[in-house]
């Protein structure tokens, strides 16, 4: 099974120049998610499937309390967040930092994680 996480929009302060410090950017996450943790397909209960609720709640909290300087380093700090689920097998992850440059929409990190090799 695979669950998606389709522009989940936060801001942060996010950046290396003195004045990203300061400013609240917005960034788009999505994630791709697969398991096979899939009991809840009979069952229909939340016991028995991934609580994608929970993951964007952890997600909220984590950009919340974290400051960082570079989308790289926050896209990883997602990634060990989401793959700390063993029920979770891989997660490809996208952050899109909006307006980061100008005349562009935005830029984005792409990472993936397998849960047996890891990065």
């Amino acid at each position: 099974m695979i669950i998606k996480i389709k522009n989940l929009k936060l801001k942060t302060i996010l950046g290396i120049h003195e004045w990203e410090k300061t400013v609240d950017r917005e960034i788009i996450i999505n994630a791709e998610i697969h398991t096979n943790f899939n009991k809840s397909l009979i069952t229909d209960e939340i016991d028995d499937a991934l609580d994608y609720d929970e993951i964007v709640k952890n997600i909220k909290n984590l950009i919340e309390k974290e400051r960082f300087k570079l989308v790289e380093k926050m896209a990883q700090e997602i990634m060990d967040l989401i793959m700390s689920d063993q029920r979770i097998s891989k997660c490809k992850l996208e952050i899109d930092k909006v307006g980061a440059v100008d005349c562009l929409e935005s830029f984005s990190v792409t990472i993936e994680q397998n849960q047996t090799n890891g990065r």
